[in-house]
């Protein structure tokens, strides 16, 4: 059970959800999960990580891929319960309000999904289209009203309303292949990353248009806002991680990070962030000299990290 800062991650090669004492590195527990979980979220008093099961290896393989959400008890250290999301199936991007409702995207069926109280019931409230077609990741804002969606294959960015599918979704085109996404902090400016324009921009969520629109490295795919409220840019293809100001996209730096950079987690002092690697570890950079060091080995491809304070 863990009782101090640990970093939590889904090992997606190595088909488990595990947790590391971020003071050593020191495996606290791993739960094993079906082939090829992917993307998770945890919720607000970080009890509990939900976890999708994507069920093939990347995008680009064939297959319907897995209907699943897997519910792990973190202070336990165990699967505590499944989320049944069939029909619908490669579940990838998941997402978690302000009231702890749980959001879950079908890449294969482009579907968004609602979970009011997944402890409660273990199949979907609502369920509305995403308005593109291979769609991968998501943010949704706090109160849960608006999610915005990457979609590969449209190459487009959509607005939805998970509590009034009424509402149609709105499309913009802000480079091909969208997939990393993050909001501002007052949720009035949507970052995306083109993975193949290696570009970031900022769209307005009222409108729906792209303000401002500027190169980054090759291959951008996750963005992260810092708690200073800097941008984070991890550049897959030119294992980089830039840095950007939020207001203006004006560029602040760059972080080489020699493997692959997969997903980036914050400390809860804010002076650290933690950075999942495809060379199977978590390296270590320092926020106010942006600089990484290298942390602990992990399992095999980790995705998803989080760092929590239990």
């Amino acid at each position: 059970m863990p009782s101090q800062p640990t970093a939590v991650l889904v090992e997606k090669f190595g088909h488990a959800f595990s947790g590391y004492d971020l003071a050593t590195g020191e495996r606290r527990f791993s739960v094993a999960l079906p082939e090829y979980p992917h993307e998770f979220v945890v919720d607000h008093g970080g009890r509990f990580g939900y976890v999708g099961h994507y069920g093939v290896q990347t995008f680009a393989h064939a297959g319907r891929g897995g209907y699943h959400v897997f519910v792990i008890d973190i202070q336990r250290g165990e699967h505590a319960l499944t989320l049944n999301c069939e029909p619908y199936s490669r579940i990838h991007g998941l997402q978690i309000d302000s009231r702890d409702r749980v959001y879950a995207l079908s890449e294969q069926d482009n579907m968004l999904l609602v979970f009011a109280d997944p402890h409660a019931r273990q199949v979907p409230d609502r369920a509305v289209p995403s308005g593109g077609i291979k769609s991968h990741l998501f943010v949704v804002s706090r109160d849960g009203e608006r999610a915005y969606i990457s979609n590969l294959l449209s190459h487009t960015v959509t607005r939805v309303h998970p509590y009034d599918a009424s509402l149609p979704p709105v499309a913009v085109n802000a480079g091909g292949r969208p997939e990393g996404c993050c909001l501002s902090h007052d949720e009035t400016v949507l970052f995306i990353a083109s993975r193949d324009d290696h570009t970031l921009s900022m769209i307005d969520t009222e409108t729906m248009q792209v303000i401002r629109t500027v190169v980054t490295g090759e291959d951008p795919t996750r963005i992260y806002l810092t708690p200073d409220r800097r941008l984070l840019v991890v550049n897959y293809g030119e294992r980089s991680i830039r840095v950007f100001d939020p207001e203006s996209l004006e560029a602040l730096g760059r972080v080489d990070t020699v493997a692959k950079p997969i997903a980036v987690s914050f400390h809860p002092d804010g002076r650290l962030a933690y950075v999942a690697l495809n060379d199977n570890s978590v390296g270590v950079l320092d926020l106010d000299a942006m600089t990484l060091e290298r942390g602990f080995p992990v399992g095999k491809e980790p995705d998803g990290l989080a760092i929590l304070a239990l």
